[in-house]
């Protein structure tokens, strides 16, 4: 084999392994589901059940990595390409069993859930999603010390609006919790984006 076919034969393997990496959207597909679940926690704040907040999390913590495994699965079937390295179903069943037993992890849930996204991302070698992974984490915990409610509040209380002799205004909370949501979704439709443009290319 000449060098410049021993080059394309490289070349097309390359391609293909660009391909199949594109095909599983490696990065889209969690940050989707973790970002639609971060708007629905959005309705606990709503209607009165911040208390039920913590909850939610310890269950779609795993739940958001019990989708992922699913949607993989089915992608398997319908195109043979599978989740690449890291099982989204280990560490949805790991995480839910880490709750119940570690209760100390109940106070740092969301960042315990981007950790394990993490873990994930780096055996993928996904730059991107590792990044979006400890975004996560960081402003989860934020999150959860009300941080952004605090900012919010003085904001508002700059401008003249929703003044509150308690420090905060009703729907602060649920609006962090779309925002950061949102934001998530953002993050994975530049992903999808990036993803199709390597099939399309």
């Amino acid at each position: 084999m000449s060098a410049s076919e021993s080059s394309e034969v490289l070349g097309e393997v390359d391609r293909l392994q660009k391909l199949a990496w594109a095909d599983r959207r490696p990065s889209s597909v969690p940050l989707f589901i973790f970002g639609a679940l971060a708007i629905l926690s959005a309705a606990f704040e709503l209607n009165d059940l911040s208390a039920w907040r913590l909850v939610y999390w310890l269950i779609a913590g795993p739940t958001g990595f019990l989708l992922c495994a699913a949607w993989y699965k089915r992608h398997r079937i319908t195109t043979g390409v599978g989740a690449g390295r890291g099982s989204y179903m280990k560490t949805g069943v790991v995480l839910l069993v880490s709750f119940i037993i570690v209760i100390p992890l109940w106070i740092i849930a969301l960042p315990t859930i981007a950790f394990a996204l993490l873990l994930i991302a780096v055996r993928q070698r996904n730059t991107y999603l590792a990044l979006c992974a400890i975004l996560f984490g960081v402003s989860g915990f934020l999150v959860s010390i009300f941080t952004f409610d605090n900012l919010l509040y003085r904001l508002a209380d700059y401008f003249g609006l929703f003044q509150s002799a308690s420090g905060y205004f009703s729907g602060a909370t649920a609006m962090v919790d779309v925002l950061w949501g949102v934001l998530m979704t953002v993050a994975g439709l530049i992903a999808y984006r990036r993803e199709v443009s390597v099939i399309d290319a």
